[in-house]
This record gives structure tokens, C-alpha cells and sequence, in this order.
């Protein structure tokens, strides 16, 4: 069926009441439903779509996740299988590209099918990155005396847990999302302090607090491993001061996985892409990092290695 570009809909702003027709059109082009990522888009993004001319459900759709005034990031760009090829995808990413505002940097992970279409609209590739999956094998032999032999702080830790990490309590919540803001340079509060609800667990790692800080130990890090349909756990965000507390942090998630585990990593950066082949993580997809406007490091680049999803640049 033709359908003409001018005769969708105007777009509009979507909302949790709109779950059942983005996981319709998730299904639609072949992706898993991901019905726990939608509510969390839903609920902490800017969810934008349009409705199908035929009046069955969504004919396409895009998150637009704002880190400031002048960052924030695309994902989820979907477009029905029906309406290919209409101009649709293009008026949703220059729709967000405006909402975004005219001074931010838009970041977004592009498959090789989307690169094209944001070459077009003006983004440029700043890095690669490759998706890591498998059936993860843990090391133990190297991580118990990671805290000088301190017994693991969690009490439903697994025996072979590093000693430095624990699972993170409500009150470690602010010191994760001070962390992060410092990682990454931006504030992602509104989607991370969904992660306790949204993730199937997230843990910390500690270290002794440092001069001028209270007594007892500090958070130097964090991560979350959140299930992923039909059958995998994604490992983000992972955020650690080096390549040795970010392996630690992925083994406590892990090493007690019931289902195939994926690290989405930069290939070029040494220090987890390697381990992570020797774990048992094979490379099952490539994706490239594009920006759209001024394209700046900021934070501590050096101590992000996943993402929240690659729905979230």
C-alpha cells in the first residue's frame, strides 16, 4: 500500500498509555518487545510518534532523552515495515533535532540500515562500538583479595563476588548519580533513579573514603544488569574508575546470569573488550556513535564503558 508523505498524521507526544503500540511496533520490525525499556522511555523521555494512516496503531516512533540544554541523546527510531521508504523516518529525527534545541549535541548508536538517513541530517561518527554476547565464564581467582580481604558487604552475594562490590541500597542513590554526573558530564537523574525499579539489580563498588570525606567507605562506582526480551542481560550503565573495578562490577552481575550476557564496548579501548572475549562474550553486532552538532568530550570519558542501552547515546 502507497501510502503519500503528507497524509500521516501530525506527530505527537507519546505517553505510558501509548506502551501497547510501541511494543507493537517494536514487533512489527523484527525487534524483541522490550516492554520494560518502553515504560522506562515512556516514563523519564520524550517519546514522539505518529499514528497510522489504516488506524492500526503507531506507523513510527523516536525517544529523545535530554542530559541539559545542550545535550541529549535519539534511540528507538522505528518506522512501520508498511510505511518504509515515505519520509517518515526523516521527519521524526528532524522533529527531535529541533525539540532537542538548536544549541545541543544529539548523540545516537546507528546500525548500517540508519546511518545513511543521519548522514543526511547532518551527524557525524564518533566512535564504534560492538555488542558482546554470550554465556559469561567468570574468573574468581583474582577478585577476592580485590578489598584486602573484607567480607563480601552484601548478604545475598554470591561466595564468588569481588570483595569490593555489594548490592546498592536506596541510600547509595545520590552518591551513584553524583558519581555518574561527574562521569559523564551530564545529569541521566531522571533515568537512573529509575533504575532500582527498572533493573533486576544494580551494585556498587566501594573503596575507603578518601581525605576530607566521611568515615567508613565511599561508592567509586556502579552498575546495573536489567533483562532484556526474550532472553539476555544487558549490562548498563558501567561506570568504574578503570578496566579492573569495571571487571570486577561485570562479574558480580554476571557470573550468576541465567541468560546470555551483553557488554555494548568500544572495540578501540583496551581494557574490556579482550576480557570480555576470554569471559565467553563473542562480538554479535556493530553499531557506530554519530553526533549531530558540536561534538565535545565531556566528564571522565575514561570511566564510562556500557551505556543504559544503546536506546540512550
Amino acid at each position: 500500500m502507497t501510502v503519500p508523505a503528507d497524509s500521516f498524521p501530525p506527530i505527537r507526544r507519546l505517553g505510558p498509555a501509548d506502551l501497547t503500540q510501541c511494543v507493537a511496533l517494536s514487533v512489527d520490525r523484527g525487534w524483541s518487545p522490550e516492554r520494560a525499556k518502553w515504560s522506562l522511555l515512556l516514563a523519564a523521555c520524550e517519546v514522539f510518534g505518529v499514528g497510522a494512516p489504516d488506524g492500526r496503531g503507531l506507523a513510527g516512533a523516536v525517544v529523545l532523552s535530554r542530559w541539559g540544554a545542550d545535550y541529549a541523546s535519539a534511540g528507538m527510531m522505528l518506522v512501520a515495515a508498511r510505511y518504509g521508504r515515505r519520509g517518515l523516518g526523516r521527519a521524526l529525527m528532524t522533529h527531535l533535532i529541533a525539540a532537542a534545541g538548536e544549541a545541543a549535541t544529539v548523540t545516537l548508536f546507528a546500525t548500517d540500515q540508519g546511518r545513511p538517513l543521519y548522514e543526511k541530517l547532518g551527524f557525524a561518527p564518533v566512535r564504534r562500538n560492538v555488542s558482546f554476547v554470550g554465556e559469561f565464564r567468570a574468573d574468581n581467582s583474582k577478585h577476592r583479595a580485590a578489598a584486602g580481604g573484607r567480607a563480601p558487604a552484601s548478604p545475598d552475594a554470591p561466595a564468588n563476588w569481588p570483595e569490593d562490590v555489594r548490592v546498592a541500597t536506596d541510600a547509595d542513590l545520590p552518591a551513584i548519580l553524583a558519581f555518574d554526573k561527574a562521569a559523564f558530564g551530564a545529569d541521566r537523574g531522571r533515568v537512573l533513579a529509575r533504575l532500582p525499579s527498572f533493573a533486576d539489580r544494580v551494585v556498587v563498588l566501594e573503596a575507603p573514603a578518601g581525605p576530607g570525606e566521611p568515615a567508613g567507605r565511599s561508592v567509586v562506582g556502579y552498575a546495573a544488569a536489567w533483562r532484556n526480551e526474550p532472553a539476555s542481560t544487558i549490562i548498563g550503565p558501567l561506570v568504574a574508575p578503570d578496566g579492573e573495578a569495571a571487571k570486577r562490577l561485570v562479574t558480580a552481575l554476571a557470573a550468576g546470569a541465567r541468560t546470555p550476557v551483553r557488554l555494548d564496548l568500544d572495540p578501540d579501548r583496551p581494557e574490556l573488550p579482550g576480557w570480555a572475549t576470554a569471559r565467553g562474550l563473542e562480538p554479535a553486532g556493530i553499531t557506530v556513535v554519530m553526533a549531530h552538532g558540536k561534538h565535545a568530550a565531556r566528564g571522565t570519558p575514561e570511566r564510562l564503558f556500557t551505556p543504559v542501552s544503546v536506546a540512550l547515546a
